[in-house]
């Protein structure tokens, strides 16, 4: 008799087979999205996207895709709300954190379809989306927030 079904094994397995940094990064992308779940929706006023300390000119790839890797992972199977702008601020931290410069940027566009506007986060580190897959030609930036920037206005 079988008391779990085929896939949980399965999924117990490929997270087995994750380097520790994924495994690491996933549980706390985990716990940021519950975090920045709860800020968002009781404590707005609290929630900044604010420039934290100069980054490191050295960025590491690889670092910047488990983190790309770990927030989309977790904004699929986490079971509260995880929008763009929860993405953004959970990229933001994770940046601070290891000292990578981020840019997030915060924009609107019409929709065609219903006449609404809508608003929309991204975050990018050195031209790398980590967070809001756009296409930023689509929106009017409102804000942009970054740690020391690495683009020029």
């Amino acid at each position: 008799m079988e008391v779990l079904p085929k896939n949980v094994g399965r999924k117990i397995k490929r997270f087995l087979a994750l380097s520790r940094r994924r495994k690491i990064l996933l549980f706390c992308v985990f716990v940021l999205s519950f975090y920045t779940f709860v800020l968002m929706r009781f404590f707005r006023k609290r929630a900044h996207f604010n420039k934290g300390q100069m980054a490191s000119l050295h960025v590491n790839e690889e670092l910047i895709q488990d983190i790309r890797w770990a927030i989309f992972t977790v904004s699929k199977k986490g079971g509260w709300e995880n929008v763009c702008r929860h993405q953004a601020y959970q990229a933001m931290l994770l940046c601070r954190y290891y000292r990578l410069p981020y840019e997030i940027f915060v924009g609107f566009r019409k929709n065609s379809d219903s006449g609404t506007m809508e608003g929309h986060a991204w975050t990018r580190v050195n031209d790398h989306f980590v967070t809001g897959f756009c296409d930023p030609e689509e929106y009017t930036v409102q804000s942009v927030f970054s740690n020391g920037g690495f683009r020029e206005a």
